[in-house]
């Protein structure tokens, strides 16, 4: 069965899958999770240079690291924005980017919105 029609959020941020990987500890999980909230917005407005400029190189490399990043926290749809935009600029096909960015950055904001481990909207690390 799916996760996603399980839990709502379960295809924007998967907390169990990240807090097993941070063997159950909750505040390691916490601050990874801090530490890639405040990378992140800074790598996306990198990103969204990368590609004013058309420097598709960059944009992959970018992309990789976002991609990657998502990934290690359990961020499913961002991980898998970043990767398509990856794809597409290995490619050089820089066209179809600049829209796969801003869902990029909408999927940021759903993610900011539900990425919480212990459901207390204090430890809300985004």
């Amino acid at each position: 069965m799916d996760r996603s029609s399980l839990h709502p959020t379960a295809a924007v941020f998967d907390a169990e899958d990240l807090l097993a990987r941070c063997l159950g500890k909750i505040e390691l999980a916490e601050r990874v999770l801090a530490r890639f909230c405040s990378r992140f917005d800074v790598d996306l407005a990198e990103l969204e240079r990368a590609v004013r400029v058309e420097d598709a190189e960059q944009v992959a490399r970018i992309a990789h690291r976002l991609k990657g990043a998502s990934a290690t926290v359990a961020a499913i749809g961002l991980s898998s924005g970043a990767a398509r935009i990856e794809e597409l600029a290995r490619r050089g096909d820089l066209p179809d980017i600049p829209k796969r960015v801003e869902e990029l950055r909408s999927e940021w904001t759903r993610f900011a919105g539900c990425a919480v481990l212990a459901g207390e909207p204090a430890q809300r690390p985004c």
